[in-house]
């Protein structure tokens, strides 16, 4: 255990202040994480790191198939389109139906779409209003 606390918990403060770094370094020390865990990782660093969100997600879809009972086909390739749309530059609708799609399945993994899309930009147009001028 380091000074700052029990690494899950310097996870969870790292994730709800956005720092990636620190959620990084602590995601490492834990034994597992779990996969709403790694969601929210996920998010964030599309959030941080644009650049390395896609591997990321391709990650967290394929725990996702793994890990979770009764995916069809079809759910698999609907959960990969809507992490692929959120990645893009309008993730508002992708976020809500990849919420409702998972909820289905196991509410846990609802759970850090609801929190990011509170706290998330909801279009690139809302975060830049001067965008929607041209």
């Amino acid at each position: 255990m380091t000074s700052q606390g029990h690494p899950y918990a310097i996870f969870r403060r790292a994730l709800e202040h956005g720092n990636l770094a620190t959620a990084w370094a602590a995601a490492a020390e834990l034994r597992v994480v779990s996969l709403a865990d790694a969601l929210a990782l996920c998010l964030l660093v599309r959030e941080r790191e644009p650049a390395k969100f896609s591997r990321v997600a391709l990650r967290s879809h394929a725990r996702f198939c793994a890990e979770t009972e009764r995916v069809d086909l079809e759910d698999a390739r609907l959960v990969l389109d809507l992490l692929a749309a959120i990645g893009g530059r309008e993730p508002g609708r992708s976020a809500r139906a990849l919420r409702e799609l998972l909820a289905g399945y196991d509410q846990a993994l609802a759970e850090p779409l609801g929190r990011w899309e509170a706290s998330a930009p909801k279009t690139a147009s809302a975060a830049n209003p001067k965008a929607r001028r041209t």
